[in-house]
């Protein structure tokens, strides 16, 4: 069971009823700069900033959040997919899927309650989900009509099933750091045979072997061989 805290449990263990809201919160990479910025929406009025942790987080007024599937919690690592509705798609919402890419951007989700007859908060938002935007399809509505659109989210389990990258470029490591040259070789490394002590090159072929003297003729013997220099001794 999720710890709300003192205030919020006495509100929630009341007869008054309860007001709950939920916050979304996507840190996605905008297309025109490749800089990831964070976006946040809630489903309350207009603008309102909420202090998550420490950090004061501004969310947009993005209309109706239908609202969440229901959020299972188990043991074990599977991936479980949660939905995220939006209703009459919202000019924020539109926004986010045109200008920023989200396929795999880190999202959190959270839960704020409110005093149903003071309509003030109670407690502090309390995180029911964490995860990466599966897909967020922006649909077309019909004429005249107006259409839902619905954010996928990903369980942080989803993290466990990504593999390291096989390769990756000199080009994406500068960009990175423009003086960091460990991958300026990575577009021929493993092109170029490098042999190793007396074993093989990867392609099979045998290294190149050194010259061996020959043996001396009882001639050259008897006379006592020759120098390297052409010079004989007796």
């Amino acid at each position: 069971m999720r710890d709300y805290g003192t205030a919020t449990e006495n509100m929630l263990a009341s007869l008054t009823g309860v007001i709950s809201r939920h916050l979304v919160w996507v840190s996605a990479r905008r297309k025109s700069t490749g800089l990831i910025e964070a976006v946040g929406f809630w489903n309350g009025l207009d603008v309102r900033q909420f202090t998550v942790g420490e950090t004061a987080r501004s969310y947009q007024g993005a209309g109706s959040i239908l609202g969440l599937d229901p959020i299972r919690g188990e043991v074990g690592l599977n991936v479980r997919m949660h939905t995220i509705r939006f209703s009459g798609i919202p000019a924020a919402v539109v926004n986010l899927v045109n200008l920023y890419d989200l396929r795999g951007a880190p999202v959190e989700v959270h839960r704020v309650f409110f005093d149903p007859v003071k309509a003030v908060q109670v407690g502090v938002p309390v995180r029911v989900i964490k995860g990466w935007v599966e897909e967020m399809p922006l649909p077309r509505a019909a004429e005249g009509q107006s259409a839902d659109v619905t954010m996928t989210v990903a369980s942080a389990a989803r993290a466990l099933t990504r593999t390291l990258a096989l390769k990756k470029s000199n080009s994406a490591q500068r960009r990175i750091n423009a003086t960091d040259r460990g991958r300026e070789n990575a577009a021929t490394s493993g092109a170029v045979p490098v042999f190793w002590g007396s074993g093989k090159s990867q392609n099979g072929a045998p290294p190149p072997t050194s010259v061996t003297p020959s043996t001396p003729t009882a001639d050259e013997r008897a006379g006592g061989g020759s120098t390297s220099n052409g010079d004989s001794r007796g």
